[in-house]
């Protein structure tokens, strides 16, 4: 078991750290037949520092980190007036772009606790807003376990290209 952990928002300052971190987790959720060409030119050009650190300064995104032992385990990431691409449209604008946990971290609360956090600042932003939406690979049972556990219904799908090769995700909503 690890030790606790801690949640706080995310500073510019964790770019690098959180562009290691997502790539790490990327790659051991997608990159299971191995790095192709196209898989590793995809994370070196999409994860970056740089990337990630523009997404910090951005006033359309809160990005919340976990932290255990001043290390960071994990991400949550949000995205104000974000469009929903299923045709069954959310009643939110506000797409929870990227909740990772390092598999290290796994079975111990973050993930939830990264939600929950989440769900209050997208309502604190929003107060209109009925809840978030989110896209999940249709093949990551795992984590489509998770979001429904805390309550997230598939409304749609939405296909991720890469490579010229389509990737189906399920288009999730859950309510405030």
């Amino acid at each position: 078991m690890h030790p606790l952990f801690s949640l706080r928002p995310a500073h510019t300052t964790d770019a690098p750290v959180l562009a290691a971190l997502a790539t790490q987790i990327w790659l051991h959720t997608y990159a299971t037949e191995g790095v192709s060409p196209v898989i590793a030119d995809y994370v070196l050009r999409e994860i970056t520092p740089a990337k990630l650190a523009a997404s910090l300064e951005d006033p359309c995104a809160i990005t919340l980190v976990a932290e255990c032992d001043e290390n960071l385990v994990g991400f949550a990431a949000l995205r104000l007036n974000a469009t929903c691409p299923s045709p069954i449209k959310a009643a939110s604008n506000i797409e929870l772009e990227t909740l990772y946990v390092q598999a290290h971290f796994l079975g111990q609360g973050i993930g939830s606790a990264l939600l929950l956090q989440a769900e209050d600042m997208a309502l604190a932003q929003a107060p209109a807003s009925s809840g978030l939406w989110l896209t999940v690979n249709a093949r990551n049972a795992r984590a489509i376990r998770f979001y429904a556990a805390h309550g997230y219904q598939r409304i749609g799908t939405h296909v991720f290209m890469l490579g010229g090769v389509s990737h189906e995700n399920q288009v999730l909503v859950g309510k405030f």
